[in-house]
């Protein structure tokens, strides 16, 4: 049931471009290709500090990059062989690929033609950006060429994050934020105060639909025959390791929305939305 669940879920988010004002962008990659064949572009090197990353999609299908931070001397070797036990576990054992890396951030779903941006705090080391997923034969996509290191070396950039409209932090099991927020672009901190790694999506609700509907969409006994999901993709931010914060832009129509993180939980065996990570939000 988990697989389906995390199946349509993936499907039901994929179906709009995530494309979010930022903050200037000093780190970006570019992802460029055709077919399962792809190059990643970036910078080799990046300076500690505060940087605001751009993720440009040139391809004709939805980009996924993750930012991550190694630990000492892990090669790639290693980070691709606990990526691979995570696919081979459908998204549910992160246990691999958090004995390695930190994750510092990154987007569900950067759509052809779009560029998706965040930025976050970078202390020296090493660090990876790669496309979680796979090609239609099943080939890993960081092993079809949507992956990259670089290093994080040098004097601090003095750069200092953007001001917060919007404050949200990520717990054990909850999303904390405001009941209402402004429509428009604002700025979101959001931070892992949590021990679990967690992320952050955004939904908004169809019009005609409401918050009870989106539950029982998420409790079909079979979700990815419970037809149409009464919501759309608004944006977000993907995985961040607990510590750390990261700011992400949206420009938001009034609605009601949805917040939630999707990961799943090694300790309770279930996703984090079922267990309590999943909350409505008002924005007008």
């Amino acid at each position: 049931m988990k697989e389906k669940l995390l199946t349509t879920l993936t499907l039901a988010l994929s179906t709009a471009a995530l494309a979010h004002a930022g903050h200037g962008s000093a780190a970006t990659f570019t992802l460029t290709g055709k077919d399962a064949a792809f190059t990643l572009a970036g910078p080799t090197s990046v300076a500690p500090g505060y940087t605001s990353f751009a993720f440009s999609n040139t391809t004709e299908q939805p980009f996924t990059p993750v930012v991550a931070r190694l630990k000492s001397s892990v090669s790639d070797t290693d980070v691709k062989a606990a990526l691979s036990a995570l696919m081979a576990s459908h998204g549910e054992d992160m246990s691999a690929i958090e004995k390695i890396a930190e994750f510092a951030g990154g987007s569900g779903g950067v759509m052809p033609g779009s560029t998706f941006q965040f930025g976050t705090n970078l202390t020296p080391g090493r660090y990876v950006v790669f496309g979680f997923g796979a090609s239609e034969d099943g080939k890993a996509l960081y092993d079809l060429g949507q992956y990259r290191s670089f290093d994080v070396t040098g004097a601090a950039s003095g750069v200092k994050a953007p001001q917060a409209n919007v404050k949200v932090t990520l717990q054990e099991y909850k999303v904390v934020l405001p009941a209402t927020v402004k429509a428009g672009k604002q700025v979101w901190q959001v931070s892992n105060a949590g021990q679990e790694t967690h992320h952050l999506m955004l939904m908004r609700i169809k019009d005609g639909k409401t918050m009870k509907d989106v539950e029982a969409f998420f409790k079909a006994a079979d979700p990815s025959q419970a037809g149409e999901p009464p919501f759309e993709d608004a944006g977000g931010l993907e995985t961040i390791s607990k510590g750390r914060s990261a700011f992400v832009s949206f420009d938001l129509a009034p609605g009601e929305y949805v917040v939630a993180c999707f990961l799943p939980s090694a300790k309770q065996h279930a996703p984090h939305f079922m267990l309590g990570m999943m909350t409505g939000l008002n924005v007008k």
